[in-house]
C-alpha cells in the first residue's frame, strides 16, 4: 500500500532556512525550505515541468520535450507522487514568509512491497525509455536489504531557477532528508541520480555511490542514450542515525 504522511506532521512545516550567497554586489537573500502545501502544486509542477524536462540529462538525450503523450504521462506520475505530501519547495523569504518559488523536489517513499509498474504499459515512448533507464538502474542493488530498512526516501526530480543556482539549493534540498527522517522515522534515503551537478550536490551531502549504471549498458534494453552529455547514473544513498 503506497505510504501517506501520517496526519500527526501537518503539510505546512519550514524545514530549513539559509542565506544565499551575495551576486554581483546584490545583497545575499534569504531562503527557506518548506513542504509543497496544495495551494502551491500547479505552480511546483508547471515548473518541473519547464525547468527539469529541459534540463535534464537524459529528457534532453530521448527528446522529451517534443513528445507531448510522454510529457501528460510524467505530469500524470507528478501528480500521484506529490500526493504523497512530503515534496519539499525551496522559497526565497521575506520577514520569515515564503514568497518567490526558486526550486522543487518531487520527493516520496518507497515501500518494500509495492507492486512494479509494468513499465511496458506506459504512455509516451521517451518517457518509457527514460523509466526503463531508471529502473535497470534501481534494480542493480536491493536497498531495503542493503540499509536494513523496509522504506526509505527516493526522489523523482529536483530543479532549481538557473537566476537561483550557485545558491546551495540543490544541496539543501537533498540535505532536507535528514529532518524528514526524524519526523517521519524513515532511516535511509536513496535516488538514481543521472546528472554530473546532482551527483556531486548528493555527494556533498554524504550520500555514498552503491550502484552505478554505464549508459551503453541499456543499448541491450533498447535505450540509446549515446548523445547524452553524462556517460552513466549513479545509485546514491545514505542511511540516517
Amino acid at each position: 500500500m503506497p505510504w501517506q504522511r501520517p496526519a500527526d506532521v501537518p503539510v505546512g512545516r519550514v524545514w530549513s532556512r539559509f542565506k544565499g550567497r551575495e551576486r554581483d554586489g546584490a545583497p545575499p537573500v534569504m531562503y527557506q525550505i518548506r513542504d509543497m502545501e496544495e495551494s502551491y502544486r500547479k505552480t511546483c509542477l508547471d515548473m518541473m515541468q519547464e525547468t527539469f524536462i529541459r534540463d535534464e540529462p537524459i529528457c534532453h538525450a530521448l527528446g522529451i520535450a517534443s513528445d507531448p503523450e510522454s510529457i501528460q504521462t510524467i505530469r500524470n506520475n507528478w501528480e500521484e507522487y506529490v500526493s504523497q505530501k512530503i515534496s519539499l519547495a525551496c522559497f526565497t523569504e521575506v520577514n520569515g514568509e515564503p514568497r518567490d518559488l526558486v526550486g522543487f523536489n518531487i520527493l516520496l517513499v518507497k515501500c518494500k512491497d509495492e507492486p512494479e509498474e509494468d513499465i511496458s504499459k506506459v504512455k509516451g515512448e521517451s518517457w518509457r525509455k527514460c523509466l526503463k533507464a531508471i529502473v535497470y538502474s534501481e534494480k542493480l542493488v536491493d536497498v531495503f536489504e542493503y540499509y536494513g530498512v523496509d522504506k526509505y526516501f527516493t526522489s523523482s526530480g529536483l530543479t532549481v531557477l538557473p537566476e537561483h543556482r550557485g545558491q546551495n539549493i540543490g544541496a539543501r534540498l537533498i540535505d532536507a532528508r535528514k529532518e524528514l527522517s526524524k519526523a517521519f522515522g524513515i532511516k535511509a534515503a536513496c535516488t538514481v541520480f543521472t546528472a554530473t551537478t546532482s551527483q556531486v550536490l548528493a555527494a556533498k551531502c554524504n550520500y555514498q555511490v552503491i550502484a552505478t549504471m554505464p549508459y551503453a549498458d541499456l543499448l541491450q534494453h533498447g535505450v540509446d542514450l549515446s548523445n547524452c552529455s553524462t556517460k552513466e547514473a549513479k545509485v546514491m544513498g545514505i542511511r540516517f542515525e
